[in-house]
């Protein structure tokens, strides 16, 4: 009976901590919760300007592949068009934002002062991301009083496109690279009603000749626009035009913009960046042009114009938006950006694929790591301005000096503070 009574108690804890192990197995304990809430679907809006269906195209690709890697995390895109950063502001103001959106270096600073984006400094740890791997040049326009704001997730720089053909016709061997090369090189390709580069009044082109001056137009959070060696280099860049007569504007040979002209033979060189290229594919197909690194004056500098993505400070789902932004930026999605050839992958580790795939535009490239970011702090497109409106006047001979034209423009800004 003993034998009997135990057999039957064993039996009787058995089914029941069956019963009870099985109706534990129905409900998830709190530890499991996490784990479940990260594997629910979730939606993550990107928002991006309206663009070329090539750039689309890209962003596109990018997010299907992501979804391989992340199939519950969907992903939306919204097109912003018309003045995106007015509408983008609207929608910040709003709470209707994008998670993760389109950040041009110019107007960055304005959103990252105002607290309407997130940090990224805490997810770039947790989840090893190596920042080191971009262009420092990119990278720095998006940081602000100690914090990361946004990861580049591409760039371009400006080169020195130039006419094969004319420059065989004139005996010129190879792209000048030095200023007194660029103005002898200049004269020699000026003739027929050919210029021989075409230049714009505007700072995104000049500021580069007054970095390669050592000069600055804006510094430690300073305008400094009217620095004499800024004013030097704009002499040198006007007088291509008023003294020398080897350059003029695109407007003055009746073109809109540096390309336009280039297209029409109108000029033998121009400086521009990598968007020239699908251009002149369109505009002038049979165009015989090779790309050069900007000529030097005291040392190398060349613009660095970039977009990050950034993240909404108010994103209900910053972990699955900081995926998306790390997938976009890193190896795996910047892939895409190498193999469209629109633009540069903000990766050091990619320029290597990159210049394999177009040892052509190597120039693009080479000239990164010693690029200025196109940013001006808080100033932004007021310094611009004032810059460009002294530049003219310069032009059109309407101010006797560099250094007045520079005087003005410094105070112009600093008053519209």
């Amino acid at each position: 009976m003993g034998r009997k009574f135990l057999s039957i108690f064993v039996l009787t804890v058995f089914v029941l901590a069956t019963i009870l192990a099985g109706c534990s197995s129905s409900k998830t304990p709190e530890s499991q919760t996490p784990t479940q809430e990260t594997s629910k679907p979730v939606t993550i809006k990107l928002g991006m300007w309206s663009s070329s269906p090539a750039e689309k195209k890209i962003v596109d690709d990018q997010i299907a592949k992501f979804k391989e890697k992340y199939p519950n995390i969907d992903v939306q895109i919204e097109t912003i068009v018309g003045d995106y950063m007015q509408k983008l502001q609207t929608e910040l103001a709003s709470n209707t934002a994008p998670d993760i959106f389109y950040l041009d270096s110019m107007p960055a600073p304005q959103l990252m002062s105002s607290g309407v984006l997130e940090p990224l400094d805490e997810y770039i740890k947790k989840y090893n991301v190596d920042v080191n791997d971009f262009e420092p040049a990119l990278l720095s326009a998006f940081q602000w009083e100690g914090k990361t704001y946004g990861l580049p997730k591409d760039y371009n720089t400006l080169v020195l496109f130039y006419n094969k053909d004319m420059f065989k016709e004139a005996g010129i061997n190879e792209p000048p690279k030095t200023w007194e090369e660029l103005r002898e090189t200049a004269k020699k390709l000026t003739k027929n009603g050919v210029k021989g580069i075409v230049l714009s009044a505007d700072l995104a082109r000049f500021d580069a000749f007054i970095n390669q001056n050592d000069g600055s137009v804006y510094k430690d959070g300073k305008v400094t626009l009217n620095l004499p060696q800024n004013a030097e280099a704009l002499d040198f860049y006007v007088g291509l035009i008023i003294r020398d007569k080897v350059a003029d504007t695109p407007q003055n040979m009746g073109e809109g913009w540096n390309g336009d002209a280039f297209a029409a033979k109108k000029a033998a060189m121009a400086i521009e960046g990598g968007w020239m290229i699908p251009f002149l594919k369109e505009k002038a197909p049979d165009l015989n042009y090779g790309i050069a690194e900007l000529p030097a004056g005291k040392k190398k500098s060349t613009m660095a114009f970039t977009v990050a993505y950034v993240m909404n400070k108010n994103s209900k789902h910053k972990d699955e938006a900081f995926k998306l932004i790390e997938f976009l930026t890193g190896k795996e999605g910047q892939q895409f950006v190498v193999d469209s050839g629109l633009a540069l992958p903000s990766r050091k580790s990619m320029e290597a694929n990159f210049k394999e795939k177009y040892p052509e535009r190597a120039p693009f490239i080479d000239g990164a790591s010693y690029a200025v970011p196109w940013q001006f702090g808080l100033y932004g497109t007021k310094l611009v301005d004032a810059a460009n409106k002294a530049c003219e006047a310069l032009i059109m001979k309407q101010i006797g000096s560099a250094q007045e034209a520079l005087d003005n423009a410094q105070k112009e800004v600093m008053q519209s503070k």
